[in-house]
């Protein structure tokens, strides 16, 4: 067994010494903006530099920035940015920025009130240019990376953009400590520490139950044009909604409305014909600026490397923010989105022996009658209020209704090794999935002084409601399918042979209800030393219904859950080694009803509990541009849903015994050096079945799928003198081996450890346009991103492909 102590130690002495010599780059920054509204380039310039900006906002409407490109000090970048504009730049006794009209004729300067543009601590990433955030919103409030006591990474806009991130599985494939696993029946799962992450999002702070269809896996269908950032937490959620999972959240943070009008075109075209364009405009509606606005449309079509497969999206999101006053806004969004699609599902088999049949990567053994059409409409509410100085009030609300048909069938089986054709057997499904969720939030967050240090204090509720209406059949075709060469126009069956040949599926009507009530309180015990302490008390419940075919001629099921007052604690404690650095170690309760999970004999089971641990040291560099971290984490986890072997289409569940992870991360994002900017992390992941129903298992790996060893990089780097309008970027995406137990012969269906790689360069041609070509998979390795079963579920990574981006920015 690998100690993970030593491997930790160098991790963390390699971070120190990465970020010391970082902070030898504090006077001097890189820059690269492009020409466009002066107040965009001015927060840009303001938050690279951790600095404060403060202004009139209609000084700067309506008013263009040159580009600000090179390595200079950030008084210089503002004084770049303002040239030809009338405003001239002053430092504050603080050191921070003022912009203000210049003297005309020789006038005495008149000084006005000032308006505070951006923040040191506004956790926007839009127009940062960079790889990590001054803040995160995740766990309420709004607290610096260094200031939050677990693990949390933020995709920033930049980091989207640059990789062409376009979907969830995309990010979470490039997020630190995340593994992807493809569900055979469409979406895919995601890891964290071991454990799956099962429904744990958030929109703007406010808590869903998404994502927790089968059909769906842990994914969704949503379209990343739409969002700021996206902040991932590892390990356990239970402040987010009390009934949080063992392996962490996500929190979409949307786009809105500026101060000033920007407008963005952006097209791309890629291999396997595959094209998207989108518009994204925004800025004030009126002449003051209160009313500020925001839209984005997208259209992407796309086919795969693999054969038959098809996609294309649709997407339309618009917002408004007005200010009711000067300590209140107003924030309102709708989001539609749409996917027509010819999905290839089910991946691939193997012989009969686990073996490799090492077909063509374009291999689909699909119809090319399957279908997908997937339509969601999300509707957001928000509203602060700025009670005082020291205290604020955030309500938010959110509104989803997802539809989604599908029809598909792929093959189910091995193939006997030395076969030369298969007569293999074809599963035909068909789905109507509906799901309507409802998301409310609402906190107080607050300064208060006692004892002569300053302390902080939230106090909130949420709720979320979930009901899935839903129908499924899957039938046996009378045809057959010859795996090692596919006939994709088999006849399609009707509704009515569904129907009358189900081996299982049925209708589902299921209703959750979640409740809470949370405080967070930081208090400041010394001057390097403060202690977090917070609870949740909760209220869920779940009924579900269905018939389930397998049993006859369609058996009602039924189960109901109920929990009530539970409480889910969170401790945490904090201490500064000095400017730079800071020490956590922090605890949580993990509780998870259970309520969609039915025994063998119709009752529900009972919720997942547990308990998880982590100690770390974060840090934070050139007054926010770069934060490090590294940490190690222990989750114990007791009673969760696994497969009862008496229901032969897993529709029934029995509590699982003890189970237990442990290891350790170490993350870096930002700007490592001068023009160098990056996101990498490395974790290490050790799982292992402490206590099982079947003693046999006693010992083994709880989760092999999981890597022991995941590494995830990203950098980009600006060029400088001759080559200053050139960007290169580039990264790394590798593991060790992984595999996965087959629960038809026992075997170790397998990957060995792999690496892929992939770049990046950009050229500016102006101060509008600008393109860039991306290469994945650039060395064409050949691997499965997924292991199955010797008879389904075994997914190819997709090779070599390019996409080339041309955008404009007025």
């Amino acid at each position: 067994m690998l100690n993970p102590w030593p491997h930790a130690l160098t991790v963390a002495v390699a971070l120190a010494t990465l970020a010391n010599s970082a902070a030898l780059q504090a006077q001097d920054l890189s820059f690269n903006l492009k020409s466009g509204p002066l107040a965009n380039t001015l927060n840009a310039i303001a938050s690279q530099s951790g600095k404060i900006i403060s202004l009139q906002p209609t000084l700067v409407q309506g008013k263009q920035a040159p580009a600000v490109m090179g390595h200079m000090s950030a008084e210089q970048a503002m004084n770049t940015a303002l040239s030809g504009s009338g405003l001239q730049l002053r430092i504050t006794e603080q050191g921070d920025f003022s912009v203000e009209p210049a003297p005309q004729n020789g006038e005495a300067l008149q000084l006005g009130l000032t308006h505070i543009v951006e923040q040191h601590r506004d956790a926007t990433t839009e127009g940062s240019g960079s790889y990590t955030a001054q803040a995160v919103t995740i766990g309420k409030g709004s607290h610096s990376l260094k200031e939050t006591p677990q693990s949390v990474t933020v995709i920033t806009r930049k980091m989207l953009d640059d990789q062409n991130l376009n979907t969830i599985e995309q990010v979470m494939e490039k997020t630190p400590g995340i593994t992807v696993y493809d569900s055979p029946m469409g979406g895919k799962y995601f890891y964290s520490r071991g454990f799956r992450m099962t429904g744990q999002y958030q929109y703007d702070g406010v808590p869903l139950d998404i994502g927790s269809s089968y059909v769906q896996a842990d994914s969704f269908n949503s379209d990343m044009a739409i969002y700021d950032r996206v902040e991932v937490l590892r390990g356990a959620a239970g402040m987010m909604k009390g009934a949080g999972g063992t392996a962490g959240g996500i929190n979409f943070v949307r786009k809105r409305g500026d101060y000033t009008p920007h407008t963005q075109l952006s097209l791309s075209a890629g291999t396997w014909d595959n094209y998207r364009g989108q518009v994204d405009t925004g800025g004030p509606l009126n002449e003051s600026g209160t009313v500020r606005g925001r839209a984005v449309v997208t259209q992407q079509t796309r086919q795969y490397f693999y054969d038959v497969a098809a996609r294309k999206d649709q997407i339309y999101y618009g917002a408004l923010d007005f200010d009711l006053s000067a300590d209140t806004t107003l924030g309102l969004g709708l989001a539609y989105e749409d996917v027509d699609a010819t999905p290839c599902w089910g991946g691939l088999p193997r012989y009969a022996d686990g073996s490799d049949l090492k077909l063509k990567r374009s291999t689909c053994l699909n119809t090319a009658w399957n279908n997908q059409r997937s339509k969601r409409t999300t509707v957001f509410g928000d509203l602060k209020h700025q009670l005082n100085d020291d205290w604020a009030l955030k309500v938010a609300g959110v509104y989803s209704k997802n539809t989604q048909n599908m029809e598909y069938a792929f093959p189910s089986g091995s193939v006997p090794v030395g076969a030369t054709a298969t007569h293999t057997l074809m599963l035909g499904s068909t789905y109507d999935y509906d799901q309507v969720d409802y998301g409310f939030d609402a906190y107080v967050d607050g300064k208060f002084d006692a004892f002569g240090q300053q302390h902080e204090l939230i106090v909130g509720a949420n709720a979320s409601r979930s009901h899935k209406d839903d129908f499924y059949a899957v039938a046996a075709l009378p045809q057959r399918q010859n795996v090692l060469n596919p006939d994709h126009h088999l006849p399609r069956p009707d509704e009515n042979y569904y129907l009358a040949n189900a081996s299982r599926g049925g209708p589902l009507d299921m209703r959750i209800q979640q409740y809470g009530a949370y405080s967070l309180t930081r208090l400041k015990l010394a001057d390097p030393l403060t202690v977090v302490l917070g609870s949740r008390v909760s209220w869920y419940s779940s009924d579900s219904h269905q018939v389930s075919y397998w049993r006859g001629e369609g058996t009602p099921l039924s189960a109901k859950a109920k929990e009530t007052g539970q409480v889910t604690p969170f401790a945490a404690v904090l201490f500064d080694l000095n400017d730079n650095l800071t020490t956590y170690a922090s605890y949580t309760d993990i509780f998870t009803p259970q309520g969609g999970y039915a025994t063998f004999t119709g009752t529900t089971l009972k919720p997942l509990i547990g308990q998880s641990y982590e100690l770390g040291i974060k840090g934070e560099w050139l007054d926010g541009r770069l934060n490090s971290s590294f940490n190690l984490f222990r989750t114990v986890q007791k009673d969760a849903a696994q497969d009862d072997p008496r229901c032969p289409d897993s529709s029934c569940s029995i509590n699982s015994g003890k189970v237990r992870a442990q290891g350790f991360e170490a993350e870096i994002s930002g700007e490592v050096i001068d023009r160098l900017q990056v996101l990498a992390g490395y974790t290490y992941t050790q799982t292992k079945v402490l206590e099982d129903a079947n003693p046999e298992q006693d010992g083994l790996a709880y989760n092999a799928y999981v890597p022991r060893h995941l590494l995830r990089v990203w950098a980009d780097y600006a060029l400088s003198g001759a080559l200053e309008r050139v960007t290169v970027g580039a990264g790394v995406n590798a593991q060790s081996s992984n595999y996965r137990v087959s629960p038809i012969s026992g075997n170790d269906i397998s990957q060995a450890g792999y690496a892929v790689w992939n770049g990046r360069i950009g050229y500016r041609i102006d101060d509008t346009w600008s393109v860039a070509l991306n290469g994945n998979n650039l060395l064409d390795k050949r691997y499965y991103a997924t292991v199955g079963t010797e008879g389904f579920g075994n997914f190819y990574g997709e090779p070599r492909n390019l996409v080339m981006s041309l955008k404009a920015d007025f």
